[in-house]
């Protein structure tokens, strides 16, 4: 599309940009001009636009980008770059103006076809080749690399067979450039940043679309390029504002600051602290008792490389102002920055919230950090009321919320065998109870969950029965409450059978029990090298008999034993005959 200014276009381009920033109308965005390739006549694209021309100079040759009319996201058009061996023949520039101050914000959705390549590049000047400001390589696997201030600075996933939308939040006042795929945010950098080198001139000049060699082959459509209003204090990651202990007011949200850390693209507004403790302890803030329903997450890192320290949504107690308010609780170290950010995922209202600091290692039980080493056997939870939980779905915007706003208290296991763990509260409490079990280090996202429960075989009880577990390893137990407030504490238990080497033991049995869980009938197979005497007893929890079968001068077969009329919970099927014990687990539901 030429570059003509008539009130058509605006509104057109208006339209095009704020719907794919649906909550952006208070940025200040000014579009500059759209592009969606429909308006041209298939063939040479140069000859036919101001703003595109070729890296030479020469429009309509084999140098030029091709309209086609083979694929397009909207519209019947789209601009196709196709390599061959020894490099090119295409190279397409678009002319962005060389611009050395404000904010822009620049998108370009991508077809790449399976089994092909695509790459562009940003120039500081609109005389190419003076300056590569970076580089973006998409590769036939999926991945995607960005060269800026050195090779492979940040890498990235991308969609073969289907369009994918690469933006540039770009503010040459500050000099930052922010990319994302599909809204989700990759890397940031210095605009001033050669693709090679850590310096350059701070000026955004054009983009270069370039195919290396033969495997590259791409589409390009539906290109936005608008001016946005200069980032204040607090609107974005790189002006985030510093803040000490007290109470802070957030005046409302507006623009596009949380595009940076939203994975589901809806919650792009947001407001941007940081707080740097001067001794390790543990920083809370709570916009608890605000009159707004808000959300927080906790960060360290720089604005590129930032790492999910807590995140919270609606965990303030009912009747204390707005109880979709948040609170969250992190362990924090001396001289480290923390980035603090209220995102407006539900509401983009003002509030209050403060920001305390209490020095110390914080409570046992409170956070990963502080889980209290246990042994088998029953154990007591005096409290449910850590506000450091890792428990919960994916973090998310949904219509409802089920970001991780339980809170919860933790525990570690690390047995010296291999063997099998189960972790249950069943039939021990009455308390509505969730259950998560982690490895890996602390962190949100240094944990891996190996196994989780809520109410699936004992009623409003959780249990994971029969874990495999490897000797030295550090098993994480986090019990959680999902209600406002502390939650009532309550009994569980831990139990562990170490594998046990029965090579040398030829006359122990191999007894199998089935279906586990059960809630009827369950079959016992067993198998003797010899004749022995078999008693096979149910055990309860509480470790009474509560069902015995005696088999005389038997080798090898089966029976079977009705638990219908048991309450819910864990059982324990026991093999004697006078000489040793086998025992199996069982969980009748």
């Amino acid at each position: 599309m030429k570059k003509t200014y008539l009130l058509t276009v605006l509104l057109t381009c208006a339209i095009f940009v704020l719907s794919y920033l649906p909550s952006q109308a208070q940025c200040g965005l000014t579009p500059i001009f759209t592009e969606d390739f429909d308006s041209y006549t298939p063939g040479a694209l140069g000859p036919q636009a101001a703003e595109w021309t070729t890296w030479s100079g020469m429009e309509g040759g084999a140098e030029d980008g091709i309209v086609s009319g083979a694929i397009a996201q909207s519209g019947t058009q789209s601009m196709v770059i196709e390599g061959a061996a020894g490099g090119g023949p295409q190279d397409v520039i678009l002319l962005l103006g060389d611009s050395t101050s404000g904010s822009y914000l620049i998108s370009l959705s991508f077809f790449i076809p399976t089994g092909s390549a695509g790459y562009y590049n940003l120039q500081h000047f609109e005389m190419p080749g003076e300056e590569w400001a970076n580089e973006i390589q998409f590769n036939t696997s999926g991945s995607g690399t960005v060269a800026a201030g050195g090779a492979n600075a940040a890498t990235f996933e991308f969609p073969h067979d289907e369009w994918f939308t690469m933006s540039h939040v770009i503010d040459l006042d500050n000099d930052y450039n922010y990319l994302y795929v599909n809204d989700t945010y990759i890397f940031s950098w210095p605009f001033n940043w050669q693709g090679g080198m850590m310096s350059g001139t701070k000026m955004l000049g054009a983009f270069d679309f370039y195919a290396p060699d033969a495997t590259h082959l791409y589409y390009v459509d539906d290109i936005s390029y608008s001016l946005i209003d200069t980032p204040t204090d607090a609107q974005y990651c790189h002006t985030a504002t510093p803040i000490d202990v007290g109470t802070h007011t957030v005046s409302g949200l507006a623009c596009f600051g949380g595009h940076d850390f939203d994975e589901d693209g809806d919650g792009k507004s947001a407001a941007w602290y940081t707080y740097t403790p001067t001794e390790d302890g543990v920083l809370s803030v709570s916009s608890c008792g605000s009159t707004s329903d808000s959300r927080v997450w906790i960060f360290s890192g720089g604005c590129g490389n930032r790492t999910i320290e807590g995140i919270n949504d609606d965990q303030c107690e009912q009747g204390n102002g707005d109880t979709y308010a948040s609170y969250r609780e992190v362990l924090v170290t001396a001289g480290t920055t923390y980035y603090l950010v209220w995102d407006n995922v539900w509401d983009s209202g003002g509030f209050d919230f403060t920001l305390a600091f209490t020095a110390g290692q914080g409570t046992a039980g409170d956070f990963c950090e502080t889980a209290i080493a246990i042994d088998p056997g029953v154990q007591t939870t005096t409290e449910i009321n850590g506000d450091a939980s890792v428990s919960g779905p994916l973090i998310g915007n949904f219509t409802s919320s089920t970001t991780p706003y339980a809170q919860s208290e933790w525990y570690q296991f690390t047995p010296d065998d291999m063997g099998k763990m189960t972790v249950s509260s069943c039939g021990l409490t009455n308390e509505d109870t969730r259950l998560w079990i982690y490895t890996g280090d602390c962190g949100i996202e240094n944990l891996s969950l190996v196994a989780n429960n809520d109410d699936d075989s004992c009623g409003f009880q959780a249990i994971v029965l029969n874990l495999d577990v490897i000797a030295g390893t550090t098993y994480y137990i986090e019990w959680d409450e999902e209600e406002e407030g502390d939650g009532l504490g309550f009994d569980w238990e831990l139990i562990f059978d170490p594998f046990v080497n029965t090579i040398d033991n030829l006359s122990e049995p191999i007894a199998e029990i089935s279906p586990n869980p059960a809630s009827g009938f369950v079959n016992i197979k067993y198998d003797f090298l010899e004749t022995t005497d078999l008693t096979i007893q149910l055990v309860n929890n509480l470790g009474q008999v509560v069902q015995i079968e005696r088999i005389p001068h038997t080798v090898q077969g089966t029976s079977s034993i009705d638990v219908s009329g048991l309450a819910k919970g864990i059982y324990h099927v026991v093999f004697t005959n006078g000489e040793f014990n086998l025992t199996r687990r069982l969980l009748v539901e």
